[in-house]
């Protein structure tokens, strides 16, 4: 006699395998009635949700790459139809709150890694809000104050999950292999005819609003370049020398392609920074040197020329690079107008309006900090910038020092400072002051310090205080 058989006979004709198949037919049937009077697509979101609902729950590591990708990726710009559903903002808030609950139950209160830097944001975040008091745009100051909020979930996701070196290698692969993907599709893109033709050059384009125009994709660019030259250069197996490598050569390339000359000028920093940090610098020099040679020869003699303008003297720059300069003049006009608070975060180009009747974003994220978040806002962005810079320094001089295996440490906080050192170059061309760049780095920053504090602690032998008693014991057996 069949099991089922048994079971009917025995009584127990509802079994829990019954169970799960009418409960499949049951929502199959749900769903394609719903599919009737509701876009399919949402549906399909809706599963997946739930799916990644349950996932983050039980493994909230894999939640933040899956945010990462989320964020870098950003599937509702390549797919118009799923914009509606807002998925970083209601993933993100989805998650953030599941791993401060776990937080909680798991120390019984919230456990946040103690950092200068957390206050750091928090500062920059209060500057963007007190700014609102003066500013020309509103919905532009709220939109920004918005976003600057969102990267504080990412900020505090980054600190609270990643707790190992394993955890954080993993992390840096994904974002440098999401970054590479995004410039191989520039380059596809480029290659196959879809450009843009600027000053007498054709430049790439393309991504997504993560790294915005042609400039935003060279700041990006610059961005991962140091993270992957580190990072290859500090590992013992080949395989990760060699894919690290081979990732280098498209994010250089899609670097190049944008035309960008403040993209470049980031990218000579880099050159120099890693020279200037190499314990053989003769031949970091002639190698550097070569590359440069080798690359410079390589490009098209427009782009060359396009490169070359910026040695032109003020007088023969370019519109575009005079229209940039009267903008750092208005900009700084503005900020004598407004000098405590500032005309608004996100609002400088509604004040220029105002003032001047030109429309046009500052291009200088120095200008951009003095006139939308006045001086409040430019201490306070100052000291949040620096500790990233102090910290890092600190990292990686107590692991020099003290000759413990760095890991993945030392080459993190290498790889941090120079990127900051190249977006503090490039924002002398760029409006780059809520890049997301910055408060990831300071995020990773957080972690780093506190995965070699704590390496710090394990090689400590620990000291055991002896009590009187123990002492004349310790006495006794000594004279025995």
């Amino acid at each position: 006699m069949g099991e089922s058989s048994q079971k009917a006979v025995n009584g127990q004709i509802i079994t829990s395998t019954t169970l799960v198949y009418v409960g499949l037919i049951l929502v199959s049937t749900v769903l394609a009635l719903a599919s009737l009077v509701i876009n399919p697509l949402y549906i399909v979101a809706g599963i997946i949700g739930i799916a990644a609902a349950i996932l983050i729950y039980r493994h909230e590591y894999v939640g933040l790459i899956l945010y990462l990708l989320l964020f870098l990726l950003r599937p509702a710009e390549t797919y118009p139809s799923l914009a509606p559903l807002r998925l970083e903002f209601v993933y993100g808030g989805f998650l953030i709150v599941i791993v401060l609950l776990k937080n909680k139950w798991h120390y019984g209160n919230l456990r946040i890694p103690v950092n200068r830097l957390n206050y750091g944001y928090l500062l920059v975040l209060a500057a963007v809000a007190l700014s609102v008091l003066g500013t020309a745009c509103t919905s532009c100051t709220v939109d920004t104050f918005m976003t600057v909020a969102k990267l504080g979930v990412f900020y505090l996701l980054v600190i609270l999950i990643i707790d190992s070196q394993r955890r954080l290698e993993i992390f840096m692969w994904i974002y440098i292999l999401a970054n590479i993907y995004m410039a191989a599709e520039i380059i596809q893109n480029f290659f196959s005819g879809v450009y843009v033709a600027k000053s007498g050059l054709v430049r790439a384009t393309g991504g997504n609003s993560a790294v915005d125009n042609m400039n935003g994709i060279a700041i990006t660019m610059n961005t991962i370049i140091p993270f992957i030259f580190y990072l290859m250069v500090s590992y013992r197996k080949l395989w990760k020398k060699v894919a690290m490598a081979l990732m280098l050569a498209p994010a250089v390339l899609t670097l190049v392609l944008t035309g960008s000359r403040g993209g470049l000028l980031g990218f000579l920093t880099i050159m120099m920074i890693i020279w200037w940090r190499s314990r053989h610098k003769v031949l970091i020099g002639v190698l550097l040197v070569g590359f440069s040679l080798v690359g410079w020869f390589s490009m098209e003699e427009s782009r060359r020329e396009r490169y070359l303008t910026i040695l032109d003297p003020p007088e023969q720059q370019d519109q575009s690079a005079q229209g940039r300069m009267k903008a750092w003049v208005d900009g700084m006009y503005l900020f004598a107008q407004k000098p405590i608070t500032g005309v608004g975060a996100g609002a400088f180009a509604w004040a220029r309006v105002e003032e001047f009747g030109v429309y046009l974003m500052p291009h200088n994220m120095y200008v951009q900090i003095l006139a939308e978040l006045g001086l409040i806002g430019a201490v306070f962005y100052a000291l949040f910038l620096s500790d990233i810079f102090r910290t890092n320094r600190k990292i990686s001089a107590n692991v020099s020092a003290r000759g413990y295996p760095s890991g993945l440490l030392e080459p993190m906080a290498l790889a941090a400072n120079t990127s900051c050192y190249s977006l503090l170059i490039t924002g002398i061309f760029a409006h780059s002051a809520y890049r997301y760049c910055w408060f990831l780095f300071a995020a990773l920053t957080v972690v780093a310090y506190r995965l070699h504090t704590e390496s710090l602690s394990a090689t400590e032998e620990p000291t055991v205080e002896m009590t009187p008693r123990d002492q004349d014991t310790s006495l006794a057996k000594g004279e025995a």
